[in-house]
């Protein structure tokens, strides 16, 4: 799940994207693998070939989950300015992008599941500008109604279909 903390007046808007559940999942394998190494630190046993893979493939599950879905991201609305900036961070770099909002047609919600979704800026170019990097998770919809409120626009709801295997 992602957290979706707005802030700000009718002049600028700013959404921080927080992924806490998987931030969450990283800090509960840290302590997996801290119990695991703890007795090979002080002394009480020495280290075996389980022992090192469960550790190789906990912190391989954690660096996975992270680089795939531990992007920080933020979207700021800046009426004053006329732009629109959205920056993801993570453990492989920044990414920064700002256009101007003007150049906004509409913003899409496109829900994969019941609650999970991922926000979608419509350009006039036809260019398609993901708010974050990864599906949202949420119960309700004040993040995007207050994001859409914002720039101005009604959301347009696109069921995606989802693949079958």
């Amino acid at each position: 799940m992602t957290w979706q903390l707005a802030q700000g007046g009718p002049d600028h808007l700013t959404v921080r994207f927080i992924p806490w559940l998987t931030w969450s999942f990283a800090a509960f394998v840290l302590y997996g693998v801290s119990t695991i190494v703890q007795p090979f630190v002080t002394g009480g046993q020495t280290i075996t070939a389980g022992a090192m893979v469960s550790i190789a493939l906990l912190v391989g599950m954690m660096l996975f989950t992270l680089f795939t879905g531990g992007q920080f991201g933020i979207c700021r609305i800046d009426h004053r300015r006329g732009i629109i900036t959205i920056t993801s961070y993570g453990l492989l770099g920044r990414a920064r992008q700002e256009r101007l909002l003007a150049d906004v047609k509409g913003l899409e919600v496109r829900i994969l599941r019941r609650a999970q979704y991922r926000l979608i800026l419509a350009l006039r170019s036809g260019e398609r500008l993901p708010l974050v990097p990864f599906y949202l998770i949420s119960l309700n919809d004040r993040g995007i109604r207050r994001i859409a409120t914002a720039l101005g626009v009604e959301p347009d709801i696109i069921h995606e279909q989802q693949r079958s295997r």
